[in-house]
């Protein structure tokens, strides 16, 4: 990824919009997830639930090299060296972990919609991004098998399993399109088969893929919006945001340390 091929200006704008949010999404569901560790149900899931962490934050590695590739920034300080107020992750992954039906609920319909865009990806014209997105759909699988478990563990277990998942589902579901919004200068990338497809598309695969497990928990939940997810704009810094990015970018702020 040291020599990408060159693009357009424009192309190359639109799409550091378009990596640049999707690394943010890793990166803080990675620390996020880290943050079971020695605390999950089960040792099993400290050790799971550890590899997962590490798996989205190499991903973020991944695309923030991309980034650097493009922007000749430096890919750590893209990571963990900008304000909190520049970050521009979906709200779905940075609230907190809440209890393990939360996190089951957030990390398997999050890795959904993660799917139906690494499938996307990996037809993308762009080299490099098309060869990140397969490696991360060959890993992602491993994810959403592991969501998959759990979710129906939680749904087929007692009654109040089966509630405290149908409560997380509830409090995610709506946040998710978010995770698929478009992009300044998407239809760019789209008319360039850079991403070949459009935000309505993306989500549409996402609700096919979600909503059988959605309607067997609650039929109520399978009734998913046919819209397009609103656009990944930047945000004010939440309450939550600002003491997680305080947490995440401690080592690093310091000077103790420049690589993540």
């Amino acid at each position: 990824m040291n020599n990408p091929p060159i693009l357009d200006p424009k192309v190359r704008a639109a799409l550091v919009a378009y990596l640049l949010p999707w690394a943010d999404d890793e990166l803080i569901l990675g620390h996020r997830d880290s943050e079971w560790t020695g605390f999950a149900p089960i040792l099993e899931e400290d050790l799971a639930f550890s590899s997962i962490a590490q798996d989205e934050l190499g991903h973020a590695a991944l695309i923030y090299h991309l980034v650097a590739d493009l922007t000749g920034e430096n890919p750590d300080h893209l990571a963990l060296r900008r304000p909190a107020n520049a970050y521009r992750h979906a709200p779905l992954v940075e609230r907190p972990n809440g209890d393990w039906a939360y996190t089951i609920a957030r990390h398997y319909l999050y890795d959904l919609a993660d799917s139906a865009r690494l499938e996307v990806l990996s037809g993308s014209s762009y080299g490099p991004l098309a060869g990140i997105a397969r490696k991360m759909a060959r890993e992602e699988h491993y994810h959403r098998l592991h969501g998959e478990m759990w979710w129906e563990r939680l749904a087929a277990g007692t009654n109040e399993s089966r509630e405290r998942l149908a409560a997380a589902a509830r409090a995610v579901t709506p946040l998710v399109g978010a995770v698929l919004g478009g992009t300044d200068g998407q239809e760019i990338l789209v008319a360039e088969r850079i991403l070949p497809g459009i935000p309505a598309g993306l989500a549409a695969d996402w609700r096919d893929l979600a909503r059988p497990f959605l309607i067997a928990l609650d039929p109520e939940l399978g009734r998913l919006p046919d819209e397009a997810p609103e656009p990944r704009e930047l945000r004010p810094a939440s309450a939550d945001f600002l003491a997680l990015h305080a947490e995440m970018t401690m080592v690093s702020a310091s000077g103790l340390g420049e690589r993540w």
